[in-house]
Parts: C-alpha cells; structure tokens; sequence
C-alpha cells in the first residue's frame, strides 16, 4: 500500500489539478464537481502541513508546498477570469504578490516567516474561489457583487501577508550576489506572461503552462541554496 507523505500529497495536488479546472467549463453539475474536487485538493494543503509539522518533512518538500499552492491560485483564478467570473483588474495584482514573492524566496529562501498569516492568506484564497464559483448559480445581481466583494477581501489580505517579505526582502537583494539581476530574470517573465493572457486567445493553456513552471523554474533556484524556508 502507497505510504503518504507530505511530497506526495503535494505533488498529489499538483498532478490532479487540471481535472477539476476543465469540469469549470461544463454546466452547472461539472461546476459543482470540479468543487467538491478542488475543496479535496485544497483539503491536501491542510493535510501535508498537518503531515509535516508532525513527522517533519524534506527541505524540497518545504519548497515545494508553497510553489503547489501558487499554481493552485495562479491556475484558478485564472480560470475564473476566463470564465467571466472576475474582472482581470483583481486577477492580475493578486497573481503578481505570488510572483513578486516566488522572486524572493529564489534569491533569499531564509527568514521572512510568516507562517500564520500566510496559510490564513492561503485558505482564504482557496476558499473565496470556491465562493465565487457557488455565487455564479446566483442572478447577476446579487452573484456578481458577491464575487467582486469576496475577490476584494481576498486581494487585500494578499497583499498585506506579503507586505513583511517585501520590506525585508527586497533590500537585502543587494547583498546576494547577482541578487537583483536574478531577481529580474525570476520575476520579469511570469510578469509578461500574466500582462498577455487577457491577450492570449486560443493559446490560453500555454500561457497557464508557462506560468506554472515559471513557479517551479524558481523552486529549483531556492533549493541550490542551503537556506531556511520562506512560507507565504
């Protein structure tokens, strides 16, 4: 029998997550699967730390959890855009926190920890997708209010989380070595990537593609370095 870990829970998140994001595009039955679906992988999130913090966890473990969850929000919220749940004017700052953040942790993986609030900001995330998703079976109004609203909350939660990774971490660029151009080359493709789906048409899958080994090309630059794990 397969032993759970905690990699293999998060990987297990990764690797299933297109199924729930293509039942998003059938009626409201597929809708409400492609839910349940991703309650039970956002549920994963919960159990791997649970894992974790219980009977500890390898150092690519720790960095891959986060990266899993910012292509689990990256990913959904997306889709909710291209789906016509959410304006692109709330989608695209609350994915560029996650990128600015992923820049970070692949220079500096130490310190900056925030651990409650950052899995706070995380459940939130997870969950106010799936409230907009239920607040589509709504008339539009009050449906769409209900969307814009819960997105609103939930951008500003994302930016006050990363707010300390921010201020800490981004002036101790300079002390790394190649520090700000490595940041640049980090972060300045994903940025390009998030500024052209509205933008993308049929290509659309690429562009998600593209984004989420943009997280994980930057998961491999936080494991070269022996440091501690940002969490956020």
């Amino acid at each position: 029998m397969l032993r759970l870990t905690p990699n293999r829970l998060t990987l297990l998140r990764i690797v299933l997550l297109p199924l729930p994001c293509f039942l998003l595009f059938g009626g409201p039955e597929s809708k409400l699967t492609a839910l349940g679906l991703g309650s039970l992988l956002g549920l994963t999130d919960y159990l791997d730390g649970r894992m974790a913090r219980r009977i500890g966890s390898s150092r690519l473990g720790a960095l891959l959890d986060p990266v899993a969850d910012k292509i689990f929000v990256g990913v959904t919220y997306l889709l909710l855009y291209r789906l016509g749940y959410l304006p692109y004017v709330l989608v695209f700052p609350l994915l560029l926190r996650e990128i600015l953040v992923s820049g970070l942790r692949g220079i500096q993986p130490e310190g900056l920890r925030v651990r409650r609030l950052a899995r706070f900001k995380t459940a939130l995330q997870m969950g106010g997708a799936g409230m907009i998703i239920l607040a589509g079976f709504l008339p539009v109004f009050p449906g769409r209010l209900i969307m814009e609203m819960v997105a609103g909350g939930v951008l500003i939660l994302t930016w006050i989380s990363a707010w300390p990774y921010l201020r800490r971490g981004v002036p101790a660029l300079g002390s790394f070595p190649g520090g700000w151009g490595n940041f640049s080359l980090t972060v300045i493709p994903p940025v390009v990537l998030l500024g052209l789906f509205p933008m993308s048409g049929t290509f659309w899958p690429l562009v998600l593609v593209l984004l989420g080994g943009s997280f994980l090309s930057g998961l491999l630059l936080s494991f070269r370095r022996p440091a501690k794990v940002l969490n956020g």
